[in-house]
């Protein structure tokens, strides 16, 4: 049997019972493998073929979340023809890839300034990057000469995690320069960033380290120009365009975050540390004060629980009030169900 190309099409997406694999393949090489076809047929169409007799789900390009994204190293007769109909790629949007300032050679659309010279623009490119909604200031602690510089300068080079907000600081332990784009110095914070794990939950015992952090952060105040303040771990995989999508003003309940002191509570078990959301006015009162306060106070337990259980516990004690959105983290210790970028959070 031949076919001149094309019978292996589809093959990287499919999903099949394993029981009923053989049956299936005895109803569609007939149809895949006829010759009496110019370029035989490919396997999806094949599949169509038989559709009354074998049962399938097709999962259309324009699904997001979808099950997967076909890389385009060598080209793509598929991918032009859904980048054609489609006015960009389906899964590429400005939303979830964020706005960026230089153009990006992989992507079929474009989130940049000269997107529309180019005739190259996403389709949500004017919605969300001309339009971009709320401002955010994002910033990590990294353990410097850690996997966590890895990952930031990885992340850096290509505009992703928290180099995608409008604007962004790294505080660590050491002085360190990430390179990339426009090069990143850290921010050296005070004191030990060791930490120890609570016997009782397995957590890291680092309260002390973020109180540090967020000493730092208040005396540079620069979170102060934006309206949203925002911290996410540096194994956080974190995509600034879809929270910046949760947090507009009277969208699903949102509040502004400029004149509201109002955090994000992430999990149905309380605040989870990974991705921390904050609004201006909740900062500016953590600031004024807040933090101070909340020490003394001995809001938690530092030798049971970290950062986020004393962060929760000190913003309800200082009047912030909560809005809850679940939508904004996917993690296991949340009893989410962690898929490769496929949660849509």
């Amino acid at each position: 049997w031949r076919c001149r190309h094309g019978v292996n099409w589809g093959f990287q997406g499919m999903l099949y019972r394993t029981e009923n694999i053989e049956r299936i393949q005895k109803i569609w090489q007939p149809i895949v493998f006829d010759e009496e076809k110019p370029n035989c047929l490919y396997l999806d169409n094949a599949l169509a073929a038989i559709s009354d007799r074998v049962n399938f789900y097709a999962v259309p390009a324009a699904q997001s979340p979808g099950f997967l994204r076909e890389l385009d190293w060598s080209g793509s007769e598929r991918i032009n023809m859904n980048h054609e109909a489609g006015g960009g790629n389906p899964w590429h949007t400005c939303a979830t890839s964020g706005c960026n300032k230089t153009f990006n050679a992989g992507d079929k659309c474009q989130c940049n300034d000269n997107c529309f010279k180019f005739n190259d623009c996403c389709h949500d490119y004017e919605a969300n990057c001309q339009h971009p909604g709320p401002s955010t200031f994002c910033f990590t602690l990294m353990q410097a000469g850690s996997y966590e510089q890895t990952l930031l300068q990885d992340q850096l080079s290509i505009g992703a995690g928290i180099f995608g907000c409008s604007a962004y600081s790294v505080f660590s332990n050491q002085g360190v320069t990430l390179y990339g784009p426009q090069n990143v110095q850290t921010s050296v914070i005070e004191g030990a960033t060791a930490v120890g794990y609570s016997s009782a939950y397995d957590t890291a015992l680092n309260t002390a380290v973020f109180v540090n952090v967020w000493n730092k952060l208040f005396t540079e105040n620069r979170f102060a120009d934006y309206d949203w303040t925002v911290k996410a771990d540096a194994d956080t995989v974190f995509i600034p365009g879809r929270l910046v999508e949760h947090l507009r003003p009277n969208t699903e309940g949102y509040p502004n975050g400029r004149t509201d002191a109002v955090y994000v509570l992430n999990c149905g078990l309380g605040l989870h540390g990974p991705i921390e959301v904050l609004s201006q006015k909740a900062t500016m009162l953590f600031k004024d004060g807040g933090l101070v306060n909340c020490v003394a106070w001995n809001v938690s337990d530092w030798s049971i629980t970290g950062e986020d259980d004393f962060m929760s516990k000190c913003w309800q004690r200082l009047g912030i009030e909560r809005i809850i959105d679940f939508g904004v983290l996917d993690e296991a210790h949340c009893g989410g169900t962690v898929s490769p970028c496929m949660s849509g959070k």
